[in-house]
């Protein structure tokens, strides 16, 4: 039976209705929205249960727009178990989204050494072994925040828009940033993937996030883009667990 994955971010709740790792149903809200995540909710049918990670609103506020007859509702926190083994020395700290997205990545690609690359917010990589171990990972600024660093902290760089179409060497202000940022994100993803790849020439690279249209077929090996890799690992995380959910009050 499907599963509500409810991945609430700072300004947005992206919500999918999960089963077998395929969204069934999927829509995005304001955070600042209740009525309309509360009316979209009204429409998906029955389901197992929800599980919602959230790094804005309580999970609480977002619990009480579900359907009453939903039978059990989850929130994914530090101390959640997960299907994967996580070694981070400080997992209270973890984003839920880096531990979803990387339980996701297990369970498409089981039993192999996987990067997961996440161009959102932050620009992330993290690391499950074929072991199942979730050693880590590392984070640098995503693609929006070098845009705006450049021109906040500068006085004459304006504030420019990613692009699809750029050439190697900028030949104005605008173009010079749009090309230094783009081309030192997928310069920096491709150092990763020969690093990586020198450990293991099978390793899996996925890439997921919001600004993933603008790398994915960049890069010098082949990414598997998965946009719903969070949610497939909340809708992992949530079957879990499934007897210990209790429903909030």
């Amino acid at each position: 039976m499907a599963v509500i994955c409810i991945d609430a971010g700072n300004t947005f709740a992206k919500i999918a209705l999960m089963e077998n790792a395929a969204a069934i149903s999927q829509a995005t809200f304001p955070c600042n929205d209740p009525d309309g995540i509360r009316d979209y909710l009204q429409t998906l049918p029955a389901v197992e249960g929800a599980i919602i990670s959230s790094v804005s609103a309580p999970v609480q506020e977002i619990a009480r727009l579900m359907p009453p007859e939903i039978p059990a509702c989850m929130e994914l926190t530090g101390d959640t178990p997960a299907p994967v083994r996580n070694l981070y020395r400080t997992p209270a700290s973890l984003g839920n989204d880096r531990l979803a997205a990387i339980t996701g990545a297990g369970r498409l690609y089981p039993k192999k050494d996987i990067l997961v690359i996440d161009a959102g917010t932050a620009l992330t990589f993290d690391f499950l072994d074929k072991d199942g171990n979730f050693v880590g990972g590392n984070i640098s600024p995503g693609l929006n925040m070098r845009f705006q660093a450049l021109h906040r902290f500068t006085k004459k760089i304006p504030m420019v828009a990613p692009s699809h179409h750029y050439e190697f060497i900028g030949n104005s202000t605008e173009t010079a940033v749009i090309s230094g940022v783009q081309n030192g994100i997928i310069f920096e993803i491709n150092q990763y993937i020969r690093h990586f790849k020198k450990q293991n020439a099978e390793t899996i690279f996925v890439m997921t996030g919001g600004d993933i249209i603008f790398f994915v077929n960049k890069t010098e090996s082949i990414i598997f883009a998965q946009p719903n890799l969070v949610h497939i690992g909340l809708e992992e995380i949530f079957k879990f667990n499934v007897k210990f959910v209790k429903k909030f009050s």
